[in-house]
């Protein structure tokens, strides 16, 4: 991925849905929080936040444990081509 593949980057993460086992193949083994990513471009996409093995994490998410929240609401960025991606280990 190159820095022009970006198109936007997220300001927002609002949830929708409650946290549940993720059902599909290889995403059975997490646990997944349906939530829209609101970017910068005004552009809004469902995704699903997933943690591995136990919903731990999402709990923390929600309650903004360690600012966590606050945190991951500006690292997702949008490609080109529709696809999301964590990126907060991307130069800005």
């Amino acid at each position: 991925m190159k820095q022009e593949d970006i198109i936007a980057r997220s300001k927002a993460i609002e949830i929708i849905g409650e946290i549940h086992r993720c059902s599909e193949g290889e995403n059975s083994k997490f646990y997944c929080l349906p939530v829209k990513i609101i970017f910068d471009n005004g552009e809004e996409k469902e995704y699903l936040l997933k943690a591995h093995g136990e919903p731990k994490t999402l709990y923390d998410f929600i309650e903004n444990k360690k600012g966590l929240k606050d945190k991951m609401e500006k690292s997702f960025v949008l490609l080109k081509n529709g696809e999301i991606l964590y990126g907060s280990y991307l130069a800005r």
